[in-house]
C-alpha cells in the first residue's frame, strides 16, 4: 500500500489517501477515510460509519501512524473496498469523492512534520571515499553514525528547494529512509520489520561549505539543516510491499543527467542493523524517519566537483525501486526575493 497525503485542487484541506499507480498513465488516489466509511456502510450498515471513519483514518499521517495496526488495518479494507467498487463501476467511480486521477490532486510530503529524523551517514563504500578524497572523512566506527536533520526542513514532491543566501555549495543525496510506526526501544536486528510501518524517499540536501565551516567543532547542524532541505516523499510504501528493502535500484538525476546509481544491497549496515543500534540508544516512536545513507556521485566537499552543484533553475528526480520518485527544483532565495514566484511549501517556510 502507498500511502500519502494529498489536497484538491478546489480543497487546500490535506487528506489521507493510497495510490492505485499500476497505469503510471492512468494512476489514482483513494481518498481512504472516505473509502473507509463507504466500506463499513456497504458491510454492516453501520450509520455511524462516518464518524467511525473520521477517527480510524484522520486527516494526518502522524496521527495514522498513531493509531497502529487497527488504523493500517483499516486504510487496507478501505483501500480494497474502493478497488472493488472501481472494478464493478468503472464509469461511476474512476472520477469522484471517492477515487480521483492523480494528476488531479496534489501530493504534500506524505510526513509533514516527523518526530525527529535520524540520517544515518557513511553508509556506502563509494560515498566514503568522495569523503576521504576530499580529506573530510577520515577513521569511521563500526557503528551506523547519523546526525539529526530537523522536521523543519522537510517538504513534498514538486515543492521548491531554496537555495540560501548562506551557502555556495548545495548537493544531493538520495537516501532509502525507514518511517517508525511503534514505539520501541531495544529492537533486535531481526525483528526490526515489527516496529517499521514502512518506507519513502528522502533526499538529504546538503551545504558542503557550511559542513567544511562546521567540521572543526565537531558538530554538523547548518550544514544539514535550512530550510527545505529534507525533500520527503512521494509516498509512503508499507512494509509489507517490499520483500527486500536490502536489494532496491536507487537513482538520483539532475536536469536528466543521473547523478547517483546503486543497489541498497551495497549498504554497510542494514535496515536491520540500523534499527538494532539507534533502539538500544533512544527510544524511537512512530512518525520517526530512519535515513540509511547515499551512495557515490555526490558534487563532493569543498568544490571538488564544481559541475555538480545544485543551481536555480535545477530539477532532481531521486527515484528508488518499488516506491516512486521524489522531484524537485531548486530556486536561488534571491530571486524570490525579486519577486519570482515559489512553490505553495516555499512560501510557507517564507512565512514561518
Amino acid at each position: 500500500m502507498k500511502l500519502v497525503s494529498w489536497s484538491a485542487d478546489s480543497d487546500s484541506a490535506i487528506r489521507i489517501g493510497a495510490l492505485l499507480d499500476r497505469d503510471p498513465d492512468n494512476a489514482r488516489v483513494v481518498d481512504l477515510q472516505h473509502a473507509y466509511a463507504r466500506y463499513l456502510r456497504d458491510s454492516s450498515g453501520d450509520p455511524f460509519a462516518a464518524a467511525i471513519a473520521a477517527v480510524r483514518i484522520p486527516h494526518d499521517m502522524l496521527r495514522l501512524l498513531q493509531g497502529g495496526a487497527l488504523s493500517l488495518d483499516a486504510a487496507r479494507d478501505a483501500l480494497r473496498h474502493a478497488q472493488q467498487l472501481l472494478e464493478q463501476d468503472p464509469a461511476r467511480h474512476a472520477a469522484g469523492p471517492l477515487i480521483r486521477p492523480l494528476a488531479q490532486v496534489r501530493l504534500h510530503a506524505p510526513l509533514a512534520r516527523p518526530g525527529k529524523i535520524i540520517a544515518v551517514g557513511a553508509n556506502y563504500s563509494g560515498h566514503i571515499q568522495e569523503g576521504r578524497s576530499a580529506g573530510v572523512l577520515r577513521d569511521l566506527p563500526d557503528y551506523p553514525v547519523a546526525f539529526l536533520k530537523m522536521p523543519s526542513a522537510v517538504i513534498g514532491p514538486d515543492d521548491d528547494i531554496v537555495r540560501s543566501t548562506y551557502t555556495e555549495e548545495l548537493d544531493y543525496e538520495i537516501e532509502l529512509s525507514m518511517v517508525i510506526g511503534t514505539r520501541c526501544r531495544n529492537v533486535p536486528a531481526g525483528c526490526w520489520r515489527d516496529v517499521v510501518m514502512g518506507f519513502t524517499i528522502v533526499n538529504d540536501i546538503s551545504m558542503r561549505d557550511l559542513i567544511v565551516q562546521e567540521k572543526p567543532t565537531g558538530v554538523v547542524f547548518q550544514g544539514k539543516n535550512l530550510d527545505t532541505t529534507c525533500p520527503l516523499g512521494p509516498c509512503i510504501v508499507t512494509e509489507d510491499d517490499i520483500a527486500d528493502p536490502g536489494a532496491l535500484d536507487i537513482r538520483l538525476s539532475v536536469n536528466g543527467e543521473t547523478r547517483q546509481q546503486d543497489n541498497t544491497r551495497h549498504m554497510i549496515h542494514s535496515c536491520g542493523r540500523i534499527i538494532e543500534y539507534w533502539s538500544s540508544r533512544l527510544t524511537l516512536e512512530p512518525g520517526d524517519v530512519v535515513t540509511t545513507g547515499t551512495t557515490s556521485g555526490v558534487a563532493g566537499f569543498n568544490r571538488r566537483f564544481p559541475e555538480r552543484l545544485l543551481r536555480h533553475g535545477d530539477v532532481i528526480e531521486a527515484q528508488i525501486q518499488s516506491i516512486g520518485t521524489l522531484r524537485n527544483r531548486v530556486v536561488d532565495e534571491t530571486t524570490l526575493a525579486a519577486g519570482a514566484h515559489p512553490s505553495p511549501a516555499t512560501t510557507h517556510a517564507q512565512e514561518l
